[in-house]
């Protein structure tokens, strides 16, 4: 099922989005996200966030996220991979 949570975040997406993507109830969602975050696979995405490394302006995902050119997070959070998040799902996590 991580797997699967990753896979989905490889695109960013609020909670709400992967939750109906993956079948599972957001309550559950939540509680795989933190603990995926407290291990550096996901982080919210935003500019000032840790999992976006850089601005907007250089992700290569900007055109698809929902929180591209803000400049604050947005009210509903916006979830995507960390690089070690990629890393883990390219060695088949």
């Amino acid at each position: 099922m991580l797997r699967r949570v990753l896979s989905e975040l490889e695109r960013p997406q609020t909670l709400a989005q992967v939750a109906v993507r993956v079948g599972v109830e957001p309550g559950a969602l939540w509680g795989m996200l933190e603990t995926l975050q407290q291990g550096g696979y996901v982080g919210l995405a935003y500019s000032e966030s840790p999992a976006c490394n850089v601005a907007c302006g250089g992700c290569a995902l900007r055109n698809l996220c929902p929180a591209a050119d803000s400049e604050t997070p947005p009210p509903t959070p916006v979830w995507r991979l960390t690089p070690k998040g990629r890393r883990a799902l390219e060695q088949g996590l």
